[in-house]
C-alpha cells in the first residue's frame, strides 16, 4: 500500500505542479500584456532618476511587481488547483485502466482517496503558510498598481476625513505609504458634542511610532470662528505652532481604509497588532483571522465533495467529469465566499467566518456516505 500511496501522491503532485505553473503564468502573461506601457514608463523614469538603463529597471520592476503576485495567487488559487489536480491524477489513472486494476484487488475507493486528501491539505496548509511569512512582508507591494511605479517615489491619491476613536477628523493631500508620511495635512478636532472647534494644518506629518501619533512640520492650531463679523474675527487668538498630533490612525489603519484588500493581506501578528487599535474595524479583523483558517478547511472539503465525480468503480466519462467536476468546484468556492462576505453580514464575526464549513460540513458527508466503494 505504501508503494501505491507513492505512485498516487506523484502523479497528483506532478500536476499540481504544472496547473500551477500554467495557470500562473497564464495570469502573469495576461495582465503584462495590459500593463507593458506602465513598465516600459516606469523604467524610464527610474533610469533619469536613479541611472542605469531603462529596460534593466523595467524587468526589475516586472520583478518586484509579479513575484509577490504569484505568491498571492498561490492562496488564491491553491484549492482549485488541488481540486483540478485530483481530477486530472484520477482520470489519467482510469483511463489507463490503473483504478479498475486497483479496484478489483479489493482496495476501497476510501482509501484510493485517502493519500489526495491528505496531501490536498498540506498543500492548502502550505498556503497558509505562504500568507503568513511572504505575503504578509510584501503587503505594501502587493497593494501597488503597475500605474504607482511611474513615479521613482510612491505618492497615493489623497484621503478625506478619517476618523480616530477621539472623533477627530483626518485629511491629506498624499500619502506615501513607504515613508509613512502625509502632505498638505489638516485635523478637525472635535469637542464632547462631536462639533470640531479647532482645526491643525500641516506642511507634512511623519508617523512617530512611540509616541503614537505625527510629527508635524509647520503644524499650526487655529479655533474655529462660527461668525463672519469684523469684532469676532479681529477677536481669534493667531495660529499656535504644532509639532506632534496624537492619535490612533497609524500608516497601517490608514492603508487598511484606503485598499479593502489590505487587511486580508496581514499576518495574525499584524492582524492582532490592528485588532488592538480602536481606530480599525475590529469586527472585519476578525473574521479574517478565523476565516483564515475556516477556508483552509473548506478547501478540503471542497476537494471532498468533487472527488466522486472523478472517483468510481464504473469508469466515468472523462469530459462529463471534468465539467461536473469544475462546476462543484468553482460553484462551491464562490458560495463559500458568497456566504462569508454576504450572507453572514451582521453575524459575530467567528459565527460568520465558520458559517461556510458549518453548511458544507454534512453536504460533505452526504455526498462521501453515498460513494459506492
Amino acid at each position: 500500500m505504501i508503494l501505491l500511496d507513492r505512485y498516487i501522491i506523484r502523479q497528483f503532485l506532478l500536476n499540481f505542479l504544472i496547473l500551477m505553473i500554467v495557470i500562473m503564468g497564464l495570469v502573469v502573461m495576461i495582465d503584462l500584456i495590459f500593463q507593458m506601457e506602465q513598465f516600459s514608463d516606469a523604467g524610464e523614469n527610474y533610469a533619469k532618476a536613479h541611472g542605469g538603463s531603462a529596460a534593466g529597471w523595467m524587468f526589475k520592476l516586472m520583478w518586484g511587481y509579479y513575484g509577490p503576485l504569484v505568491l498571492l495567487l498561490f492562496v488564491y488559487l491553491c484549492g482549485l488547483l488541488v481540486v483540478a489536480a485530483m481530477g486530472f491524477t484520477f482520470a489519467r489513472m482510469a483511463s489507463k485502466g490503473e483504478l479498475v486494476t486497483i479496484i478489483s484487488g479489493g482496495i476501497s475507493l476510501y482509501r484510493i482517496a485517502a493519500p489526495i486528501l491528505i496531501v490536498g491539505g498540506l498543500l492548502n496548509a502550505l498556503a497558509l503558510v505562504d500568507q503568513e511569512f511572504l505575503v504578509a512582508n510584501m503587503v505594501d507591494k502587493l497593494t501597488m498598481r503597475p500605474g504607482d511605479f511611474k513615479h521613482a517615489e510612491r505618492q497615493t491619491a489623497g484621503m478625506y476625513y478619517v476618523e480616530d476613536s477621539r472623533g477627530n477628523l483626518i485629511s491629506c493631500g498624499s500619502f506615501n505609504p513607504a515613508t509613512g508620511q502625509l502632505s498638505e495635512v489638516t485635523v478637525l478636532l472635535t469637542d464632547v458634542q462631536g462639533r470640531w472647534d479647532r482645526r491643525i494644518t500641516a506642511k507634512t506629518a511623519t508617523w512617530n511610532e512611540p509616541r503614537a501619533g505625527w510629527d508635524l512640520v509647520g503644524g499650526k492650531l487655529m479655533l474655529r470662528v462660527d461668525t463672519q463679523s469684523v469684532e469676532a474675527i479681529q477677536s481669534a487668538r493667531p495660529p499656535e505652532t504644532v509639532l506632534f498630533f496624537g492619535t490612533d490612525v497609524s500608516p497601517q489603519v490608514l492603508k487598511a481604509r484606503r485598499a479593502a484588500i489590505y487587511s486580508t493581506l496581514l499576518g495574525m501578528r499584524q492582524l492582532t497588532e490592528l485588532l488592538d487599535n480602536p481606530a480599525a474595524d475590529r469586527p472585519t479583523i476578525l473574521r479574517i483571522m478565523h476565516s483564515r483558517f475556516s477556508l483552509m478547511v473548506l478547501n478540503i472539503l471542497i476537494l471532498a465533495v468533487a472527488m466522486p465525480q472523478f472517483l468510481s468503480r464504473v469508469p466515468p466519462n472523462p469530459v462529463k467529469s471534468a465539467v461536473n467536476g469544475a462546476g462543484i468546484a468553482i460553484g462551491s468556492s464562490i458560495g463559500g465566499v458568497v456566504i462569508l462576505q454576504f450572507l453572514a453580514g451582521g453575524m459575530n464575526p467567528v459565527v460568520a467566518a465558520w458559517l461556510p464549513v458549518v453548511i458544507y460540513l454534512p453536504i460533505t458527508a452526504s455526498v462521501l456516505g453515498r460513494m459506492k466503494t
